[in-house]
């Protein structure tokens, strides 16, 4: 029984540093892209459509970004000082501080894929009303389209703080506030609102927009840069695919829990953060996939792409 504790205690510790050692490098790697993509902003020709698009891209490494400070911060640090039993990162029982940031954590999660979901729309909008040319406009999403999606990424996540009561501190063996998996009204709330909504949204876009381009003539429209934005959105379609894959393990382990009502192993926690660093940093390396055709890595542009 003592050997099957410790045995068990590595393996979470274990988990949680390889978890860690993935976030800060999948940080290290957004940074790189966010300064490859403001260096190419600064310094090449782009037009207005390719401008927006590295912008979106941009929206969405901010939103990375932002996942793994607070992943590695308020998950990561606090659980490995609680496992090295150090006084640092310590909450206390069910504090303001500790549920906010949790609250802080599922929001910057669930922007990742709301911006996802923005750069779906703004190709559709390209595409399905090439004629509205004041919401294809560089300011309508810089200060428009941007925060709201932002405010709707916090603002889905309110009633799991509030009404849903589901962020709390994850004692004994977690040091840190989230999603309590024996509630099973908060964490279905939480896969709808921050995942599948964004999911549904960008199939039906992808699907109108396949539509659209079959309806009408390469004469009538860009049908070049049409097929380009169809590619960029089943890619999308593809990392989100590959980002809800790495879930599975926690999803088919939650189905059971529920369903035999048995103690929750805590270790469960930990396997879902090391999946969500593991599909972020897949995510990170084939991000640069959506703007390949504005030549981010290459000292050339041809302005009528």
């Amino acid at each position: 029984m003592l050997n099957s504790t410790i045995s068990t205690t590595i393996v979470a510790i274990s988990i949680n540093i390889i978890s860690a050692i993935i976030v800060l490098f999948a940080f290290i790697i957004s940074l790189i892209l966010v300064f490859l993509i403001i260096y190419r902003l600064v310094t090449m020709y782009i037009g207005q459509s390719e401008r927006i698009s590295l912008y979106l891209t941009l929206n969405t490494l901010c939103a990375f970004i932002s996942m793994f400070i607070v992943l590695f911060i308020h998950v990561n640090l606090s659980t490995i000082c609680h496992d090295f039993n150090m006084s640092l990162f310590r909450w206390k029982f069910d504090s303001l501080e500790c549920r906010l940031c949790g609250f802080i954590f599922f929001s910057v999660i669930c922007s990742v894929f709301w911006s996802y979901s923005l750069q779906v729309f703004f190709r559709f909008i390209r595409v399905v009303y090439p004629m509205n040319s004041w919401i294809n406009h560089i300011k309508i999403y810089l200060f428009l389209f941007i925060p709201i999606q932002w405010l709707i990424a916090f603002a889905i996540v309110i009633p799991l703080l509030t009404r849903l009561n589901g962020i709390h501190l994850l004692l004994p063996n977690e040091m840190y506030c989230g999603v309590q998996f024996e509630k099973f009204s908060a964490v279905v709330y939480a896969s709808v609102a921050e995942v599948w909504i964004p999911i549904i949204i960008i199939s039906a876009c992808y699907v109108k927009i396949v539509r659209t381009i079959r309806q009408r003539s390469s004469k009538q429209l860009p049908f070049l840069r049409n097929r380009r934005d169809v590619k960029v959105i089943h890619r999308i379609i593809i990392m989100i695919f590959i980002l809800s894959v790495m879930n599975i393990p926690t999803i088919i382990y939650l189905i059971i829990f529920w369903i035999s009502q048995n103690k929750l192993d805590p270790i469960i926690y930990r396997v879902t953060w090391l999946s969500l660093s593991i599909g972020s940093l897949i995510l990170c390396i084939m991000l640069p996939k959506l703007v390949m055709h504005v030549h981010i890595f290459k000292g050339c542009h041809n302005p009528n792409t």
